[in-house]
């Protein structure tokens, strides 16, 4: 830019901009599909829509990546939050979250899934157009605290988006609390405190997670969800280290993190205290995994000491992916490029293949799950990432039309 007093914002921002984060957000969304794949092969998932045959892997695997897979992501949210407010000033940051975010996330939840989920054995109400009428009148304000079958009453995997809005929406009311504070530095202006302020930061949130889950879990079965008719829902637990990192994300943005490349800490250390922490979370939280809607009847001793390992669980592989990002990962090769703008369109996406492939997997009766398991990940995320790269990304507003066409075209004759 030619002048010189213009300049330095952008510089700025795009300094804010760590290669790292991007690529741990699309690994995360690898994960949560990884997730997703074995949800029909595991006993602690009796929600998911397709049931077969059951591997102690696939239980391992949804219990430890359940402890980070959302919170690294709602961290990582939370961190480029300020930066893209800054840049669009409030109306633009507010009107971009509802174009990425609400449009998508209705059109999944209103249009997507009656289609998806019409034909699975749940209620039978036909015709389709009635089908579609008892589906949004099932929505409703309620606390459920037991597990019941996946069916219309909730929004799958969407819950994500419409909980990632409302937490957007108080970056704005953030920033105007340290407007009225009189900070002189804009948050991307800051620099992270030298010495042991990081060390601290860090114990400090794994305090305040540990606690706010173990007074959750005291009040509210570990299988409690909120609904909010049709417009919010979440794990009522698990608001606590979901929005707890999306504002630690806050945080470390505005005290200008990794901008000097630093891991947070050793990640040799701490690869150790996670690998002791994931054994300590698998054995100690058998009840647990065993009985979500049964953590009530368990002693408060057991239930400070579950909170407080899986906390620090979920502080210590924060602190490894960071570590291992910012000193080794903090560069884009054009596979990451690609798979990083495609990520958001792969979560979107990716369900309904998830559960068309496992419940055609259902006639291989006697298939290894792990194999199943691996078919299921491969031709989703390829069939995801195709529909991502190639629709999505060049089509978007074709694909939504083609969506409600085939919408109405279900409404007016459909059986």
């Amino acid at each position: 830019m030619s002048n010189q007093n213009h300049s330095v914002t952008p510089i700025l921002f795009s300094l804010t901009r760590f290669p790292f984060l991007d690529n741990l957000r699309y690994l995360m969304i690898l994960l949560v599909l990884v997730h997703h794949s074995v949800g029909a092969y595991a006993t602690g998932a009796p929600h998911w829509l397709i049931h077969d045959n059951t591997s102690f892997v696939a239980n391992i695997i949804r219990e430890l990546f359940d402890v980070f897979m959302m919170p690294l992501l709602f961290f990582i949210a939370g961190f480029f939050a300020p930066v893209s407010l800054g840049k669009k000033g409030t109306w633009g940051f507010l009107k971009d979250k509802v174009k990425r975010l609400l449009i998508p996330w209705a059109l999944a939840v209103f249009i997507f899934l009656p289609l998806l989920i019409y034909d699975q054995p749940l209620k039978p109400v036909r015709p389709f157009w009635r089908f579609w009428l008892w589906y949004v009148n099932s929505f409703e304000v309620r606390l459920r605290l037991s597990p019941v079958p996946e069916g219309p009453t909730t929004q799958a995997i969407y819950w994500f988006i419409s909980l990632l809005f409302a937490l957007f929406l108080f970056v704005p009311i953030f920033a105007l609390i340290r407007r009225w504070r009189s900070r002189a530095a804009h948050p991307v202006e800051r620099k992270a405190k030298p010495g042991h302020s990081v060390p601290v930061k860090l114990l400090v949130f794994g305090l305040s997670i540990s606690v706010g889950y173990f007074l959750f879990l005291l009040f509210f079965p570990d299988s409690s969800w909120f609904t909010f008719h049709a417009l919010l829902e979440f794990q009522v637990t698990r608001l606590v280290p979901y929005a707890g990192s999306f504002v630690f994300g806050v945080y470390a943005q505005s005290r200008g993190w990794f901008a000097d490349g630093k891991p947070l800490g050793s990640l040799g250390l701490w690869a150790v205290i996670s690998g002791f922490l994931a054994v300590a979370h698998l054995m100690v939280g058998r009840p647990v995994f065993a009985d979500t809607a049964g953590t009530a009847n368990l002693t408060i001793g057991f239930l400070l000491v579950f909170a407080f390992i899986r906390s620090f669980l979920l502080l210590s592989v924060l602190v490894v992916f960071f570590s291992f990002g910012v000193h080794h990962w903090n560069h884009s090769s054009g596979l990451d490029r690609q798979l990083s703008a495609t990520s958001y369109d792969i979560y979107l996406t990716h369900f309904w293949f998830v559960v068309a492939i496992q419940e055609g997997l259902l006639k291989w009766a006697g298939g290894p799950v792990l194999v199943k398991v691996a078919v299921v990940f491969i031709s989703s995320l390829a069939l995801s990432f195709a529909i991502s790269r190639w629709v999505l990304a060049r089509h978007s507003r074709a694909f939504a039309i083609l969506l409600l066409a085939l919408f109405i075209f279900c409404l007016a004759v459909r059986p």
